[in-house]
């Protein structure tokens, strides 16, 4: 029996911490070394969680990528070796093991999609010819990386891949993906099954598990942590027994997740006391519909209301938007997104077709750019296939298509993209005779792009069929056969969106006979609307009765709007400094700033508006209005004013609130919260001496006293480097006892911190924030 159909069999179980069982043993760091020097440590640790109940087991592979794999052996070896291990164990099932790179990809850090994905591709090619059953691809926290490497193996290998991500308590990542949006996500991608691991106990994680399993309609898979990490006598230990693990396990059970296992701190006894508690529960294989695009963040489903597309990334009529496209600057666009975000815009449709543009490399640069700050799920606009797909692969969620037709050669090229990336798709009711003059047979249309989509593989529930909205002032008729056109729609079924200005070209008081389309299609609730979401809407009679068909030549429409001049929707005004900084539009900021900077109000610019902008920011995302791409943009925005204001207004060597020594410690590779600490707070005015990654006691010690640091900034992302963090911690206060020790990272929390004496921070805004309160005096 293949793995994903064992999968959908019944209770599933899978094995616990191989990584803590290897740091009990001694094995700290380069573990992936085992599969070649001492493969049957590794053979002892799995076949213990086999006799303990685990049907499947994860290889040694977690650190096996380029990044991260010790230089010594080839990844081919010990990836093999691996293998060989595991098989010994005689398991039901193997599986690779593939863990994140440990950095962040673009735009908040330098890997791209296209390296990321080398990386993920060479792994996938030797998982597939050493022969696993399977792979899991886990204890992700960036879906934007969970997606690439999910892409990565079903392109380059045959196996069945499973997922899981790792989430705190209130279904985030710390990178702000939230729990259902990765669950749909790689579901559309694929994914055999969609779970949960790392980060937290079965007691939190079962909250988190609960909304996963309310959209997905796949299995789903729970690998939770043996609580939370405790320091005590010297060493790291869990807080939760194998009796409460158990118990919460069962419980997990009965809420309908059929596939059980455990991570860091879950030895073969957790297994073991996990199995016989949940052996007995029934399997429910209740599966979950969710009808709707996603982003990384947010959820946008189809049904409850109309949605509305924004229309503004469109450089028709868009002098300024051209200009931005034709220099690149994404800064521009991500104004207009956040304008649109604002003003209630559930979507984003990027457009960037313009005359001489390679579309095919600048809609997939904006999109990336973008995506992670406004937080919306993507319409791609394109006529282009090579823009589309490149656009697709890069897109965080599950995306819409503008668009496909009713002609054989558009639905060929559209169809199978929607299939390859799950996406949703626009559907133009016309074909290869154009736009059909009556609603029948715009209908008939309709029909032969659904048959179509079926025989593509594409369910016609992800289509949404657009009847093309024509313009009044060339026939009045044109508002009585739309509506009847999504009337027709409606009773087949389907889906259904339009753009809606269309309707009012070459007439007067646009917005008022925009506005009033726009009730009525609420009204009808069609699907979506393309639109600019500041339009209002409105019930003027007149323009009711046009739309109506009761208007012939538009008569009486004119003749009460005939004094009313050219309209343009209300734009935000001029942002300041501050709103620049809260939104990451860093274009836009250096232009304000050399507008009002003068050696007499740098200070007051710094403090009241760009730490200001910070400040804000800061709530925003404390409140969960802004995700953690949003604050590394703001950020950079802050910072580059901040370098702009020294360059111009002081001297070298300006004084700094105090200095700090930052690093993720020994046997650690992770980088990326300590990265973002970094940034956000020199941007506050500290100096951060930065040292990288698995940086050894010694080093941190020569550099606090080199530079004369003032704290101490430690991460670990890892629970098997926990001890070197408190190593280094005490060999801190021994020698240093004035410097102030801040300590983070997904691993570490606040009861740790303070068994070690010293300051805890859970992200880079409390970190700044904690920075403030030592060391300086605000006003």
């Amino acid at each position: 029996m293949i793995f994903c159909e064992f999968l959908d069999k019944g209770r599933v179980y899978l094995d616990g911490g191989t990584g803590t069982e290897l740091i009990k043993r001694g094995f700290v760091s380069a573990t992936e070394n085992l599969n070649v020097t001492s493969p049957d440590v590794l053979t002892e640790i799995h076949s213990s969680y086999v006799k303990a109940g685990s049907d499947v087991v994860y290889a040694n592979t977690f650190n096996c990528n380029r990044k991260k794999a010790d230089k010594t052996y080839p990844l081919s070896e010990l990836i093999k070796g691996a293998a060989k291990a595991a098989r010994k164990a005689r398991p039901k099932y193997v599986l690779y093991d593939c863990g994140p790179i440990g950095e962040l990809m673009e735009p908040n850090g330098r890997l791209t999609f296209e390296d990321a994905y080398a990386i993920f591709a060479e792994q996938a090619k030797i998982a597939e010819e050493v022969g696993f059953d399977g792979a899991v691809i886990e204890t992700m926290t960036d879906l934007k990386e969970l997606r690439c490497a999910l892409l990565a193996f079903k392109e380059n290998s045959r196996l069945p891949i499973i997922c899981s991500m790792s989430f705190d308590e209130g279904g985030r990542t710390f990178l702000g993906t939230e729990v259902r949006c990765f669950g749909l996500c790689a579901q559309s991608l694929g994914a055999a099954a969609v779970g949960i691991n790392c980060g937290t106990g079965p007691d939190v994680m079962a909250e988190n598990l609960k909304l996963l399993k309310e959209v997905v309609s796949v299995p789903v898979f729970a690998k939770p942590n043996a609580g939370m990490p405790i320091f005590k006598d010297g060493k790291t230990f869990y807080d939760m027994d194998k009796e409460t693990f158990a118990r919460h396990l069962k419980a997990i059970a009965e809420s309908g997740i059929e596939i059980l296992g455990g991570c860091c701190g879950t030895d073969p006894s957790f297994i073991e006391a996990a199995v016989k508690a949940t052996s007995g529960v029934p399997v429910r294989k209740s599966r979950a519909f969710f009808d709707g695009l996603c982003s990384f963040a947010k959820l946008v489903p189809f049904g409850e209301r109309t949605v509305v597309i924004g229309e503004k990334i469109n450089p028709t009529n868009r002098p300024l938007l051209k200009q931005a496209l034709r220099d690149g600057d994404a800064g521009y666009v991500l104004s207009l997104c956040s304008e649109q975000s604002e003003q209630g815009a559930d979507v984003l449709d990027y457009n960037v077709g313009l005359p001489g543009a390679e579309e095919k490399t600048l809609l997939p640069k904006m999109i990336t750019a973008t995506q992670d700050v406004h937080a919306l799920p993507v319409c791609i606009d394109t006529s282009k296939p090579e823009a589309l797909e490149n656009s697709l692969r890069i897109t965080d969620g599950i995306a819409l298509i503008n668009s496909v037709n009713g002609k054989k050669e558009s639905m060929e090229k559209v169809f199978p993209l929607a299939v390859r990336y799950g996406a949703y798709v626009i559907a133009l009711c016309l074909d290869e005779n154009g736009i059909a003059p009556t609603a029948e047979a715009r209908l008939e249309v309709a029909d032969k792009i659904a048959e179509n989509a079926v025989k593509h593989g594409l369910d016609t529930g992800r289509i949404l069929f657009d009847p093309l909205t024509m313009a009044l002032s060339v026939n009045s008729d044109n508002g009585k056969i739309l509506l009847e056109i999504l009337d027709g729609l409606a009773k087949r079924g389907y889906k259904t969106v339009l753009g809606l200005s269309n309707i009012s070209f070459g007439l007067p008081a646009r917005n008022k006979l925009n506005g009033a389309l726009y009730r009525i299609i609420k009204e009808r609730k069609v699907t979506a609307v393309i639109v600019n979401p500041a339009l209002e809407e409105n019930s003027d009679p007149a323009a009711v009765a046009l739309l109506q068909g009761k208007d012939d030549k538009c008569e009486r429409y004119i003749s009460e709007n005939a004094d009313v001049g050219p309209e343009v929707l209300p734009e935000r005004g001029v942002l300041t400094l501050k709103e620049c900084v809260s939104r990451g539009l860093t274009k836009e900021a250096l232009a304000k700033l050399e507008e009002v900077l003068t050696p007499d109000n740098a200070d007051e610019i710094m403090n009241g508006e760009i730490i200001a902008g910070l400040n804000e920011l800061g709530d925003r995302y404390a409140a969960g209005k802004v995700f953690l791409p949003g604050l590394i943009a703001g950020s950079e925005t802050a910072k580059a004013l901040l370098d702009r204001i020294k360059s111009v207004c002081f001297s070298e060597g300006a004084a700094v609130k105090a200095t700090a020594v930052i690093a993720t410690v020994k046997g650690d590779v992770h980088d990326i919260g300590k990265n973002i600490v970094r940034t956000v707070a020199s941007n506050y005015g500290y100096r951060m001496i930065d040292l990288g990654r698995d940086v050894p006691c010694e080093k941190i010690l020569e550099a606090t006293e080199e530079y004369g640091a003032d704290a101490v900034c430690l991460s670990a992302l890892m629970t098997t480097t926990l001890d070197n963090m408190t190593e280094t911690v005490e060999a801190v206060k021994a020698k240093f006892p004035d410097v102030k020790i801040l300590v983070g990272g997904a691993v570490v929390s606040k009861e740790y911190a303070d068994s070690v004496g010293a300051y805890y921070s859970k992200d880079a805004r409390e970190a700044a924030a904690l920075l403030e309160k030592l060391f300086s005096v605000r006003s």
